[in-house]
């Protein structure tokens, strides 16, 4: 029992430190709040779960992301498969008010995002969060030596969809040394 309420305390302090951030990468996946909040909820369930059996901790956020990617990826299936789109119940997850969007281009990035392919926005969104590229391929299922240009190709997606709309800004911080990866 000891062990239970020290998994649940590591699991308290990675919803704290990690919470936030699963929540915003999957609901970039799911786009439905509802969605997003249940995968999170399951993310940090089988993150107790893991811990309470003895599960490696020696990276527990990029753990973390693979789960919630691998649960984004299974809530889509189930809707696709069970829920009938309507136009009319189609709700998006909105921006968090607390980021200041002065010029628009967070509304234009978040725009250009919606219209790639899912796998897309999964590599841009894991990065975005951070993650190295062996996390990457483990949360989006990929090999590690298909990752650098995977992602180089959604990035390039992503401002030709930014440049489709007649924008210019150039939006994503690209990294100057390659290696860090």
């Amino acid at each position: 029992m000891g062990s239970g309420m020290g998994a649940a305390q590591q699991v308290r302090e990675q919803f704290e430190a990690h919470g936030g951030a699963v929540y915003r990468f999957v609901a970039v996946l799911v786009r439905h709040h509802q969605d997003a909040e249940d995968c999170v909820q399951e993310t940090f369930l089988k993150l107790l779960r893991h811990l309470e059996s003895g599960g490696d901790t020696s990276n527990l956020r990029g753990w973390l992301f693979t789960v919630a990617a691998h649960a984004a990826r299974d809530r889509q299936r189930g809707r696709a498969r069970w829920v009938p789109w309507l136009a009319d119940r189609d709700t998006r997850v909105s921006p968090a008010p607390s980021m200041p969007d002065e010029d628009g281009r967070l509304r234009i990035a978040r725009a250009a995002l919606r219209q790639l392919p899912p796998r897309d926005r999964l590599l841009l969104a894991l990065r975005a969060h951070g993650l190295s590229y062996r996390d990457i391929a483990a949360a989006s299922g990929i090999r590690p030596a298909s990752v650098g240009r995977l992602l180089a190709r959604a990035a390039d997606r992503w401002h030709a969809a930014i440049r489709k709309d007649g924008h210019s800004y150039d939006l994503l911080e690209r990294h100057s040394n390659p290696g860090a990866r």
